[in-house]
C-alpha cells in the first residue's frame, strides 16, 4: 500500500481504538433518596417495626432492603418499560412489581408495575419466587425479557414478577425493585444475576463494577460497569480476596474507636461490602456497646426507662405473683383494653414495647421469688433490651466531638469521622441524629460479620472485581 493508504489505516487504528476507550465502561446515575424506606415511616411506626421484629425473630437476615437509599433507571421488555431499582450487592436477583399483583396490595399500587402483554420480547417462564428480606417476603413467579440499563441491553434476562411485597416499609420506597449484583450461589431459583449476563454478552471490556457515592445531599452518585471512575477516587486501591462467592465478603481486621482496639475482631471478623443498605451493621451485642460508647441512646431504652420509672412497683408486684406478661401490662395501662390510651397507634406500639420488657424480666428471673432480687433486676430492665434496628439516636449538638472509629482491612485502616458515620434525618431545625451503627442477630454458624454499607462506602469509593474475585476500596472523592 502507499504512503497515503498507510496513513488512512493509522487514522481508522486510531480513532477505532479511541471508540474502544471511550466505551470502555458505561456510568450509571446513582440516584439518591432523601431518605431510606424505613426512615420515611413515621417514628412511632419504625418503633413499633423494630420492637416487633425483635420480638418475634431474633435472626433476621443478613439483608434488609428497608435501609436502601440508592437507585438507578432500568428499563425491561421492548417497548421499554421504566422502572427504579436499588443496585444491591448484598443480594443477586432482579425483581419488579407485576401487572398481576392483588388489588390488596397497596403498594403495588404506589410503583411502577411490569406487565409482560405489552412486550414483544417477553418470554413466560412462571416458576415461583421467594426471597426472604427482614420485613417479610417478597413473592412472585419469573419471567424473562430484555433488561436496558444505561444504554446496555442486556438479552435474555430471567427476573422476579413480584405479587406480593415485603413489608410496610415498601409501601414508602421511592423506588420500584431490587437488581442484585451478588453472586449466583445465593441467586434464589438459580438464576443468573444481570452482571453475570452483562459479562458474558461481553457488554463491557472488564468484568469489574464500581460505585461512588455522593456525600453532597445534591449530588447524584455513580454506578461503573465495566470499570472505575478515576474523577471520583484518590490514591491506590486496597484489595481485600473474597472468602467466599456468597455475598462480596471479605476478612476484617479490627475494629477501633478513637484510635484504640475494641477486641471485636480478636477471634476474627468477616464483612460484607453492600450497597443495598445505608448503615453499618455488626453482632446486636458489640453495636449495642459501640453506640454506648458514641454517646448514642437507644430509642426503645428510652420509652423503657419512663415506663419502669412511673409503674416499677406495680411490675414489682405482679412479677412477685407470677402475673402473665400481658395482664402486667393492662395493669399499668400499656396495653389494648387500657382507657387512657391515647390513639391506636401509640397504644400498639407501647403494648409492644411492655410486653417485651416484662418477658425479658421473667426470662432472666426464672422462678425466684425474692422481692430484693426483683427490685434490683427491675431497676436495671432497660440495660437488658437490645436496641431497636437503627433506632439509636445521638444528640446533633455534640456530633462534632464524638470519636473517629477505624475499621482495619488487609492491615490498612479506614478512618470514619463523626460526620460519617452519624445519619442526619429531616429538615433543617428539625433533624434528628441517629447512629449509623446498627445491630444485626445471625445465625451462629456465620460468625462475627460485618456489613460495610453507604456509610463506609461513602467514604470509601468501592470497586467489585469479578474476575480477580476481589473487592478494593480508595478515599472516595471530594471528602465531607
Amino acid at each position: 500500500p502507499d504512503l497515503a493508504t498507510n496513513k488512512m489505516l493509522k487514522q481508522l487504528l486510531c480513532l477505532a481504538l479511541l471508540i474502544a476507550a471511550a466505551s470502555a465502561f458505561v456510568k450509571v446515575p446513582l440516584k439518591k433518596l432523601p431518605q431510606t424506606p424505613r426512615q420515611a415511616l413515621d417514628a412511632s411506626v419504625r418503633r413499633s417495626n423494630a420492637i416487633l421484629s425483635r420480638s418475634l425473630d431474633a435472626s433476621l437476615p443478613v439483608h434488609n432492603f428497608e435501609d436502601a437509599q440508592y437507585y438507578v433507571d432500568i428499563s425491561i421488555g421492548q417497548p421499554p418499560q421504566d422502572f427504579r431499582v436499588v443496585p444491591d450487592t448484598g443480594s443477586s436477583n432482579l425483581w419488579v412489581p407485576s401487572s398481576e399483583c392483588k388489588w390488596t396490595q397497596i403498594s403495588c399500587d404506589l410503583h411502577r408495575r411490569y406487565d409482560s402483554k405489552k412486550s414483544s420480547s417477553y418470554v413466560a417462564n412462571g416458576t415461583d419466587f421467594e426471597i426472604q428480606y427482614g420485613s417479610g417476603a417478597a413473592k412472585g413467579f419469573l419471567s424473562q425479557d430484555e433488561v436496558t440499563i444505561a444504554g446496555l441491553t442486556v438479552k435474555n434476562q430471567m427476573f422476579a414478577e413480584v405479587t406480593n411485597e415485603p413489608g410496610l416499609a415498601f409501601v414508602a420506597a421511592k423506588f420500584d425493585g431490587i437488581m442484585g449484583l451478588a453472586w449466583e450461589s445465593i441467586a434464589v431459583d438459580g438464576v443468573a444475576p444481570v452482571w453475570y449476563n452483562i459479562v458474558d454478552q461481553q457488554l463491557v471490556s472488564e468484568p469489574v463494577f464500581a460505585f461512588w457515592l455522593a456525600r453532597n445531599a445534591s449530588q447524584d452518585g455513580e454506578l461503573v460497569l465495566g470499570g472505575t471512575d478515576s474523577a471520583h477516587y484518590e490514591g491506590n486501591f486496597t484489595y481485600l480476596p473474597l472468602t467466599n462467592e456468597t455475598y462480596w465478603e471479605f476478612a476484617m481486621d479490627d475494629f477501633q474507636i478513637d484510635g484504640k482496639t475494641q477486641g471485636y475482631c480478636s477471634d476474627g471478623c468477616h464483612a460484607i461490602a453492600d450497597s443495598g443498605t445505608s448503615l453499618l451493621a455488626g453482632p446486636a451485642d458489640i453495636v449495642k456497646e459501640i453506640n454506648a460508647k458514641i454517646g448514642a441512646t437507644g430509642v426503645l431504652s428510652q420509652e423503657c426507662e419512663q415506663m419502669v420509672d412511673q409503674y416499677a412497683d406495680v411490675i414489682i408486684d405482679d412479677i412477685v405473683n407470677h402475673t402473665d406478661a400481658q395482664t402486667i401490662c393492662d395493669d399499668i395501662h400499656m396495653c389494648t383494653n387500657s382507657s387512657s390510651a391515647s390513639n391506636g397507634e401509640t397504644d400498639g406500639k407501647n403494648c409492644a414495647m411492655c410486653k417485651m420488657v416484662i418477658t425479658t424480666l421473667k426470662t432472666v428471673l426464672g422462678n425466684t421469688k425474692s422481692r430484693l432480687l426483683i427490685e434490683a433486676v427491675v431497676k436495671h430492665a432497660c440495660d437488658l433490651l437490645p436496641s431497636p434496628m437503627g433506632e439509636s439516636s445521638v444528640n446533633c449538638s455534640t456530633v462534632d466531638s464524638l470519636p473517629n472509629v477505624d475499621i482495619v482491612l488487609s492491615g490498612k485502616t479506614f478512618t470514619l469521622t463523626p460526620n460519617e458515620y452519624v445519619l442526619k434525618v429531616g429538615a433543617a431545625g428539625q433533624e434528628e441524629c441517629l447512629s449509623g451503627f446498627i445491630g444485626l442477630n445471625l445465625p451462629p454458624q456465620l460468625g462475627k460479620l460485618w456489613i460495610l454499607g453507604d456509610v463506609f462506602m461513602g467514604a470509601y469509593y468501592t470497586v467489585f472485581d469479578f474476575a480477580n474475585k476481589q473487592v478494593g476500596f480508595a478515599p472516595a472523592l471530594p471528602k465531607v
